[in-house]
């Protein structure tokens, strides 16, 4: 019997591994060369959450940033070890409408490697762009996921919004 069938509840959850520095809302206020000095909480909060999902049973795909694997290797072994995936978040979290298609590709190659080899045996086959940035004028960006076999991007928001989003997007 499927979940559906039986009245069972099916939710998905997803998680952004980026930092407070790291929001789009302050590329233009931190410059990612300062990174490196800031105090990073993202191994404090993924300990609470892979503790607070362990208790539950839940699992959930993390869309972590190069940036944090290299750095953080051990909480992504811990995520994935715990059952849940891994998937990509870009490397630095450039807007994917700030790149072109060649950028794009080098980023996800490097973000991709930099992720399988901080979580050995996860297969990196998810993408969600940094603040949901494929736009009207990214069409290539699904080409480029593509190429580089990716399953599956999470990375548009079927909304009007003042940042992002495709209204008319197919749910």
């Amino acid at each position: 019997m499927s979940a559906a069938q039986s009245g069972q509840v099916l939710n998905a959850l997803s998680v952004d591994v980026e930092d407070w520095f790291q929001v789009s809302a302050f590329e233009h206020v931190i410059d990612r060369g300062s990174w490196e000095r800031l105090e990073c909480r993202v191994e404090r909060n993924m300990r609470v959450l892979l503790g607070l999902f362990g208790r539950r049973g839940v699992k959930a795909t993390f869309f972590p940033l190069g940036w944090i694997a290299e750095r953080y290797p051990a909480t992504l072994r811990a995520a994935h070890a715990a059952g849940h995936e891994i998937a990509s978040h870009g490397y630095a979290h450039r807007l994917v409408s700030s790149l072109t298609a060649e950028e794009f590709a080098a980023d996800l190659l490097r973000t991709k490697r930099v992720l399988e080899a901080a979580a050995p045996g996860a297969e990196v086959r998810g993408f969600r762009a940094p603040s949901f940035s494929f736009t009207r004028g990214t069409p290539w960006a699904f080409d480029v996921l593509r190429a580089q076999g990716y399953a599956y991007s999470s990375s548009v928001f079927p909304v009007t919004h003042d940042r992002y989003g495709i209204p008319d997007f197919p749910r």
